[in-house]
């Protein structure tokens, strides 16, 4: 599902004015990040390995570099600007912790207790030793779905029905990284409150801070404006297949902007949508579980002397990779969407990776 990263494909260098195409929109508002450093980092990486899609760096909230690269769609005068939508696959999870956690604070919800004290109908596919805390970190042990499941339509219910009924090679503690723990977050979210996933994510967190460019995707149904995803195959990048995205429910089916992302960013340092506990809990780190958090990843860059507290998230579904990064000592924020599959957001200790050469550039 993740990029390897390759050199510049032939289709890149025949074609120049189909991939090259640059849009940017800087605002040196900073002292602090290195403007230059940076934008010498991403057009190198973009000139030695293809680049396609937004990237989105700020600092404690101000936008000092914004540039963007590649074609939207299959049509040569589709260009991705600063403003395109794009799919945020499982950055979507975080939307999905966050309401989790205002649930909590507000006392409907505790995540200590088994998934199938608010999901009874689920007793037959769930051990009753399953917390939604459980669910959060990916440690729940249940079953995988396969990349078939996402060729036709199901409702959440349907599909972990159908992932859940085979027994899982995981135990409950193993951490295992599996989209059903938050479709079933997913379904919590609904049975206690009454209503759909998704207008519980636009009432309490996209309207209380205005994420107005941000939503769900459906087959065939996305937003104007939206870069569509490619994957690299044999040099040449071609059209991902249209894929019921929205099976991702809970975990994978949203679309925003980077400036969107940016929002959420910041209403994050503040008790717009979480309390400070709320914001604790969200924060804490879990270094037995690969340093996992609700939602996210929180852990110390090791690779500068620094040693920055990080906080992200990544996602990837087929050519789409993204990566949310917010470097919380500083407010400092990197946001990365790509449409297409040669940049890898899931790397450790890759001074060759975009996300990683920008974490270096603010700190060296």
């Amino acid at each position: 599902m993740f990029a390897k990263k390759t050199k510049e494909s032939p289709v890149i260098m025949k074609t120049p004015l189909l991939f090259i195409f640059l849009f940017i929109s800087v605002r040196v508002l900073s002292q602090q990040i290195p403007f230059q450093k940076v934008q010498n980092t991403v057009n190198d990486y973009s000139d030695k390995n293809g680049f396609s899609g937004t990237v989105l760096i700020a600092e404690n909230g101000q936008t000092v570099f914004h540039q963007s690269y590649g074609i939207a769609h299959k049509s040569i005068t589709d260009c991705i600007k600063g403003g395109y939508h794009f799919s945020i696959a499982s950055i979507t999870k975080l939307f999905t912790s966050i309401r989790i956690l205002q649930l909590v604070h507000l006392g409907k919800l505790e995540l200590d207790k088994p998934v199938v004290r608010y999901l009874p109908r689920f007793e037959s596919f769930i051990p009753i030793s399953v917390t939604p805390h459980h669910l959060l970190l990916h440690i729940s042990g249940l079953n995988e779905e396969k990349s078939r499941h996402y060729r036709q339509h199901f409702s959440p219910e349907e599909l972990l029905m159908k992932v859940l009924k085979k027994k899982s090679k995981y135990s409950i503690g193993e951490f295992n990284y599996n989209n059903m723990d938050y479709l079933l977050l997913g379904l919590l979210i609904e049975e206690l409150t009454g209503n759909k996933w998704q207008d519980e994510i636009v009432i309490n967190i996209l309207q209380p801070i205005g994420m107005t460019e941000t939503g769900f995707l459906s087959y065939g149904n996305y937003p104007q404006q939206f870069a569509y995803s490619f994957s690299e195959k044999r040099k040449h990048l071609r059209p991902d297949p249209l894929i019921h995205i929205e099976n991702f429910f809970a975990a994978g089916s949203m679309y925003a902007t980077a400036k969107d992302l940016l929002t959420l960013d910041q209403a994050l340092y503040g008790d717009q949508l979480l309390s400070e506990h709320g914001k604790a809990l969200l924060s804490k780190s879990y270094p037995e579980y690969n340093y996992t958090g609700y939602g996210v990843w929180n852990y110390n860059y090791p690779f500068v002397e620094q040693n920055p507290t990080v906080m992200e998230r990544r996602g990837g579904i087929l050519g789409v990779n993204v990566v949310l990064v917010r470097l919380t000592d500083q407010n400092y924020t990197i946001i990365i969407l790509s449409n297409d599959d040669r940049f890898n957001p899931d790397s450790f200790g890759d001074e060759h990776n975009l996300r990683e050469m920008l974490i270096r550039a603010f700190y060296r």
